[in-house]
């Protein structure tokens, strides 16, 4: 999906209403934004929750990965 926007004289740029509905950007929050091969990509942050709930059943039962630690989980996320 491809989107246009104009950034003025302070550096700024609107996103478009229709990109912000489908990342339910509103007022205040807070995005990361990452240049890629020539490109600023601009990213929602996932939450702790949604990153656990996303990686759920990549490692498989039996696997010799020894089980995490929450709290070591915890404070490995929030340093980045």
């Amino acid at each position: 999906m491809t989107d246009e926007a104009v950034v003025d004289s302070k550096g700024r740029i609107v996103i478009p209403k229709r990109l912000r509905e489908i990342l339910d950007l509103r007022e205040g929050t807070k995005v990361k934004l990452l240049v890629e091969e020539g490109k600023i990509v601009v990213m929602k942050p996932v939450t702790s929750k949604e990153f656990i709930r996303e990686m759920e059943g990549f490692i498989k039962e039996g696997s010799p990965i020894q089980m995490a630690n929450p709290l070591k989980l915890k404070e490995i996320w929030e340093k980045q």
